[in-house]
């Protein structure tokens, strides 16, 4: 999603700078190597693009870019799957008639992707989605190019908004798109009260000039209050993973646990080498979980029994002997499953 978004930026650069063949190669590079589905963010700007430029170059360009990203991309496949495959082709299989039931992971209404914005970026979203508006009035200065390259904002958030499974990540294509929405719209204020025929500015074309920085910094505000808000009331899992650095006296080879909180595990890099493994025990949660990597079997060309293609859940996922563990993270969420760090006889609170 992020390479996906970074693509978006540089593409989306490129094309207001007429350079249209590197427009298209680089969202050919985003879709390859980023992710396929994405496609639709690059849409307007690829179309556009052969059309604008010299067709057969821009063609050209992204045609070459796409066989060359392909090839490498089935080549590492050969390389870690020992055998020829595509990853790229098999996403675009499985998800699109696969069926990977990836509701499992959670579904949401159809408003989630709007709430979830106007979380982010507060009226900053509110108003790039008045571009549209906006650009059809300013017809000269944001029409057609910087239209084509909003545009992707409403093609991606009606897209994904029609999907079940839904995660703010799958917005992060569009991030930079919004931010150019609304800053064409605020600096596009003026020109509301902008009278033509006068020589001198109006008095209220004067203010609206005076309200664009007043509007950008309440904008900003909001948005850094919006970042430490998540840093200080989101932050606990990752304050409690640095705690096991502080905790080698538990032994070598240790196992961590982890129940309830399986969804915030952060990463690998926050777990000392002192502990061996990572497992999951079972607190209800009827999706498919990662497994610790497992050398004897092949390596990254082996297709172990325990995975299926519907990402349900397999029994080997859960560690069943509790006892097993040395550490246990977990959170009470007060549900029908048992909390086993309350019992105190057992565990000690960290």
């Amino acid at each position: 999603s992020s390479f996906s978004m970074y693509a978006v930026t540089l593409s989306s650069s490129l094309f207001l700078l007429e350079k249209y063949a590197c427009a298209v190669s680089v969202a050919a590079a985003g879709v390859i190597l980023g992710w396929p589905f994405s496609i639709l963010v690059f849409l307007p700007v690829t179309v556009y693009s052969l059309f604008r430029g010299h067709f057969k170059r821009v063609f050209l360009s992204g045609l070459l870019t796409s066989l060359c990203l392909l090839v490498l991309s089935v080549a590492a496949d050969y390389y870690s799957y020992g055998r020829w495959t595509s990853s790229v082709f098999n996403l675009l299989k499985y998800n699109v008639l696969g069926g990977g039931e990836s509701h499992l992971y959670g579904t949401e209404g159809t408003t989630f992707y709007f709430r979830n914005a106007f979380n982010n970026f507060n009226f900053a979203f509110v108003l790039a989605l008045l571009f549209v508006g906006v650009a059809l009035s300013a017809r000269k200065k944001y029409a057609p190019d910087l239209l084509i390259v909003v545009s992707p904002v409403y093609i991606w958030l009606a897209f994904m908004s029609l999907q079940a499974h839904k995660e703010e990540r799958f917005l992060y294509p569009i991030y930079p798109l919004i931010c150019v929405a609304a800053a064409s719209v605020i600096d596009s204020f003026p020109y509301f009260f902008h009278d033509k025929y006068a020589n001198e500015q109006s008095i209220f074309e004067k203010i609206a000039k005076g309200l664009r920085p007043l509007i950008l910094g309440f904008i900003l505000c909001t948005s850094h209050s919006r970042t430490f808000s998540m840093l200080n009331g989101y932050g606990a899992p990752l304050q409690i993973y640095r705690h096991l650095e502080y905790h080698e006296d538990t032994g070598p080879e240790s196992i961590l646990c982890v129940g309830s909180e399986w969804h915030r595990y952060p990463s690998s890099f926050f777990v000392p080498s002192y502990i061996s493994e990572v497992r999951w025990i079972d607190d209800g949660f009827r999706g498919l979980l990662p497994f610790p990597f497992n050398e004897t079997l092949g390596g990254t060309a082996a297709a172990p029994s325990y995975f299926n293609t519907k990402n349900k859940a397999s029994d080997k996922q859960y560690l069943k002997d509790i006892g097993a563990c040395n550490l246990l993270m977990e959170l009470d969420l007060r549900r029908p499953y048992p909390s086993r760090g309350t019992d105190l006889s057992t565990w000690e609170t960290l």
